[in-house]
């Protein structure tokens, strides 16, 4: 099972940025994400075997139980990659910092001998890959992008990232794990 930790938009936020990728395909083309798929990714663990699938929500559970609820809210919009061929995305910043537990979701994980990404990590909403940015069109959608209304997540999920029969990729919350009240 291919699995990610990660946070889901609210319906108002889902909303503006379901609202903000349309507006984005008119100026930028690139594979753009399913509608009701965005979401904050906070680590990706990959493979996992089903039989360990317990381990990882325990791991989400723990470090989850140990932050706040953070306040996101959309910092501009950016991009990944080269300009040609770029992964297109909404930043994002939180208070508290997601930063901190991302890394304690990496170190845990680790402990676990559960696989983790341990790449940098950069808060954010994907809205398109293999994009073609042009300066021009990037600041149109970063003023754009100020009109997201920000959200408190008062819980984060563990999601499976799996193809359907139409080999459509589809993230699908399996569980949840709430923050401190």
């Amino acid at each position: 099972m291919r699995i990610f930790f990660g946070l889901s938009l609210p319906e108002a936020t889902r909303r503006a940025v379901e609202s903000l990728s349309r507006g984005a395909q008119t100026l930028i083309p690139g594979r753009y994400a399913l509608s009701g798929s965005h979401h904050l990714t906070l680590a990706f663990l990959g493979d996992v075997p089903q039989a360990r699938l317990t381990e990882a929500q325990d791991v989400l559970t723990h470090c989850a139980s140990a932050f706040p609820a953070p306040r996101i809210a959309v910092s501009g919009a950016d991009f990944f990659g080269s300009a040609q061929n770029a992964i297109l995305i909404l930043r994002a910043e939180s208070q508290p910092d997601l930063t901190a537990l991302h890394r304690s979701l990496v170190s845990a994980l680790g402990r676990a001998a559960l696989p983790v990404s341990c790449g940098p990590f950069a808060p954010h909403i994907t809205l398109a890959r293999h994009a073609q940015i042009s300066s021009a069109a990037l600041l149109r959608l970063a003023e754009e992008a100020k009109r997201v209304p920000a959200f408190r997540a008062p819980c984060a999920h563990l999601f499976l990232s799996a193809r359907d029969e139409a080999n459509i990729l589809r993230y699908t919350p399996l569980f949840h794990a709430d923050f401190l009240p």
